[in-house]
């Protein structure tokens, strides 16, 4: 009687470790309401809004024409001298061009002769039109280029490595940042997925992204902005193998597998 007692209760724990086991693997996928079958599913995403320029934004403000010797009064210079030759600097120093800007706490950048200009809340084409603009006073046919070279965003908690990513261009999306990361664990859920987002007057939102239905790709938080912070959050799992008695749980299971196999051919 013991004996089929204590097979019993073996037979439940197992049962209750698969249960467990198969709650956790149907929240893997990603976009579970999409058909298993259809080979092509149609989904509308959210509308692409620029970025718009912050406070402590970087960017880079090129300017040319046709007369060089002009453009380069609207240009930062870096002087960098040419190779030197047995300790001895030859030739003429060369020229470079960084023209990194940083958007001050007042949300303007400062250019030479231009002086202050209003850039923040505003996108990189809007700021290079109102700087071709004010150009327009000095230069003929000016062309100018606006870059933010400071785009980045975080990614932490259950994903493979925490990264901050560097962001080449104006656009990357939850999906991509997180790819970037080495995607989920499987003790990340994909239903609880943060977007953590700085906001000019100083205040921060925290927007809640469920990745198990498709129409995640509808939300105004799925294209990310700068300095963005992306929030894995762990399942309970993680946290009862991160204590002393997640440890012993293998090992106990383990213990009362043999026991069964000796009692069930007792």
């Amino acid at each position: 009687m013991l004996k089929k007692k204590l097979l019993f209760a073996i037979i439940i724990l197992f049962a209750a470790a698969g249960l467990l086991s198969c709650k956790t693997s149907r929240q893997l996928p990603y976009f579970k309401d999409l058909s298993g079958t259809a080979k092509v599913s149609k989904i509308s995403t959210s509308k692409y809004e620029p970025l718009k320029l912050q406070t402590n934004d970087e960017v880079q403000v090129t300017v040319s024409s046709t007369s060089p010797e002009a453009s380069q009064f609207f240009n930062l210079i870096a002087v960098a001298p040419a190779p030197s030759v047995n300790g001895e600097t030859k030739g003429s120093e060369s020229q470079g061009y960084i023209n990194i800007y940083r958007v001050s706490s007042d949300g303007f950048i400062t250019m030479p002769v231009l002086r202050d200009i209003k850039a923040a809340g505003l996108t990189t084409e809007e700021l290079k039109a109102n700087i071709s603009e004010k150009l327009k006073e000095y230069l003929k046919d000016a062309v100018v280029t606006v870059r933010l070279t400071n785009f980045k965003v975080t990614v932490i908690g259950e994903v493979d490595r925490p990264v901050v990513i560097p962001v080449n261009g104006q656009t990357i999306n939850v999906l991509e940042a997180v790819g970037a990361a080495g995607d989920m664990t499987v003790f990340g859920i994909r239903k609880n997925v943060k977007v953590i987002r700085k906001l000019p007057d100083g205040s921060t939102e925290v927007a809640l992204l469920n990745f198990n239905k498709s129409d995640v790709l509808q939300s105004p938080y799925f294209q990310l902005k700068q300095n963005d912070i992306v929030y894995v959050q762990p399942s309970r799992n993680k946290a009862v193998l991160g204590t002393r008695t997640g440890v012993w749980v293998p090992i106990v299971t383990g213990i009362l597998y043999i026991a069964a196999i000796i009692i069930s051919r007792k």
